[in-house]
């Protein structure tokens, strides 16, 4: 039976998900049907609607995430937030009854999410539950596929398995997988329940074990991605990723993935792609146009990254963030003058957005127009309001800035005061090892002994670290790659970067070119400042502007300048 009364609106085709119905009819035994409902549809219904279906998997985002569900709970009040924070402009839940009859009754109720309005209410019944979903399936829609699984045994225990928790759920995935061995959903959530208690052999053997069996494109696609994942695997991975994109038309997480993958791989111009595909289908999403933008970006298209963070603007006219993201887009194209208006225009919008910060990131682009005057001034506006929720940690910052525009007297003797003076250790550890590198970068050893001697023993961050290690005496380049394997295992991944500063600050600037070729080939195309570095070494020009940071002080980046 098929009530409806659809109406026809413009715009997007709508995203349907599918929520939790509810057991009206009082028998315990029927409540895996409630979970059947809400899983079996969404998989026979993708592409089979006016618009795509969004699996149960982007409602709760991860395999892993297999915890306990409230049985008795119905989808329209423990799920719909998910389903609004997934995008689905259409719910579809209901409720199982017992007509009287010796039948099962399955009714669904089509919700437009932007009126609130029931658009149509479908119903079924039959003898079994299994028959049903089958039948309410194929009542939704005529070019609906077959149920998740056509083992009517198969079905409750993978819907029980669901709403348990290990060790329990394990025991009806397997009877699940028992019962229909080609049940693809089942296997993966057998999988992903040797994910959560992080048993590698038997999340392997069960992926095998799936393998070896014809399931569905979705499943296998989804199972090769956790094996990807498992062996850490990142080519197998976005491989993965990709194939599931076309078979998850409803679900942008994947795509998402891919457009962050390809950002950090360097691979700029698919990303730009990826987050085009994405903005198309979430068009309101602001994060969205803020991502098409720096990908555009590196991509080196000025004109398409300013068109994105105008959508962006045009959302959101009254947040600071578009304007700081055209602010580093221009900073990006050595369009200094220009960035310096975006970033206080960002300021203006909302003081306290970064706590101030488009103020420093306004300095600096200053500075870089040649304004130094204006550079300070500005620098001078966000010191102050800075120091008011962040105390003397501000001078760190100061200290960078004096340091790198020229003033390094300035720049010591404020480190040096606020040393002495600070209640803080790891901020006194900070601005040693701060005092440290500058002795470094200045070519002055002895000093740099001195300050890294003043770091204490309990050492924080890597800067810290590094500095510490940097400081020991000249050397040549062997032996500081002996002192560099030498550094203990807890700071294993630092080696190869302590050495590349180590090596830097000492003059061996050919020994240290292949240290940083290593290093830019697993920090990732994002990491600016190492590829900064690596091109100075190279004699190369750096191929953008390193964008200032107001959260974080780059304790190295005065090196560049030496370089």
């Amino acid at each position: 039976m098929v009530a409806c009364n659809k109406q026809t609106t413009p715009g997007p085709p709508p995203r349907y998900a599918f929520l939790r119905f509810e057991n009206l009819t009082g028998d315990p035994d029927l409540d895996w049907t409630a979970r059947a409902i809400s899983e079996s549809l969404p998989i026979s219904l993708s592409g089979a609607l006016d618009g795509p279906v969004l699996q149960s998997a982007a409602l709760s985002r991860s395999i892993a995430a297999l915890g306990a569900r409230p049985t008795s709970a119905p989808g329209i009040s423990t799920e719909r937030p998910e389903a609004l924070a997934a995008g689905a402009s259409r719910i579809v839940t209901g409720y199982i009854e017992r007509p009287g009859n010796g039948q099962i009754r399955i009714t669904a109720v089509e919700e437009d999410v932007p009126t609130g309005k029931t658009l149509r209410t479908v119903s079924a019944s039959a003898l079994t539950p299994f028959d049903a979903i089958a039948h309410l399936t194929r009542n939704f829609s005529p070019r609906a596929k077959p149920p998740i699984t056509q083992k009517p045994a198969a079905l409750p225990a993978y819907a029980a398995g669901l709403e348990s928790r290990d060790p329990t759920a394990t025991t009806y995935f397997m009877q699940a997988t028992d019962a229909d061995p080609d049940f693809g959903q089942a296997w993966l959530a057998l999988i992903g329940t040797d994910i959560v208690r992080n048993d590698r052999t038997s999340a392997n053997r069960d992926i095998a074990d799936a393998r070896g069996h014809k399931l569905d494109s979705l499943s296998r696609a989804n199972i090769d991605l956790a094996s990807a994942r498992l062996s850490n695997d990142r080519p197998a991975a976005i491989a993965a990723m990709r194939r599931l994109v076309p078979l998850t038309p409803g679900d942008t997480y994947f795509l998402r993935n891919l457009a962050n993958a390809d950002t950090t791989a360097g691979d700029f111009n698919t990303a730009v792609r990826d987050w085009q595909q994405i903005a198309a289908t979430a068009p309101d999403d602001v994060l969205v146009w803020n991502s098409l933008g720096y990908a555009r970006s590196y991509a080196g298209d000025y004109a398409g990254a300013l068109a994105a963070f105008r959508q962006y603007d045009r959302l959101r006219p009254k947040d600071a963030n578009p304007q700081d993201s055209i602010g580093d887009l221009n900073y990006s194209f050595r369009k200094f003058k220009e960035a310096a208006a975006s970033y206080l225009e960002a300021y203006k919008r909302q003081p306290d957005f970064q706590q101030a910060g488009d103020l420093y990131k306004a300095a600096w682009a200053k500075f870089e127009a040649g304004d130094k005057a204006g550079a300070d001034a500005v620098f001078a506006q966000f010191r102050a309001a800075r120091v008011k929720s962040a105390g003397n940690v501000t001078d760190l910052i100061a200290g960078d800035w004096f340091f790198r525009t020229g003033r390094g007297r300035e720049a010591f003797s404020l480190a040096r005061k606020t040393a002495s003076e600070t209640q803080s250790a790891p901020l006194r550890n900070d601005l040693n090892a701060q005092l440290a590198i500058w002795d470094l970068i200045d070519n002055d050893r002895p000093n740099a002994a001195r300050d890294a001697t003043a770091i204490g023993t309990q050492m924080t961050g890597s800067a810290v670290l590094i500095a510490r290690f940097a400081s020991l005496p000249s050397a040549p380049a062997a032996e500081w790659e002996k002192r560099a394997a030498g550094l203990p295992p807890n700071v294993a991944a630092l080696r190869n970067l302590a050495l590349g500063y180590a090596l830097l600050l000492d003059g061996k600037r050919a020994e240290a070119l292949p240290v940083w070729q290593r290093i830019v080939a697993t920090a990732g195309a994002t990491d600016f400042f190492a590829g900064a570095v690596l091109s100075r070494l190279r004699g190369q020009p750096i191929p953008r502007p390193l964008l200032p940071d107001p959260n974080i002080v780059n304790q190295f980046a005065g090196i560049l300048d030496k370089l």
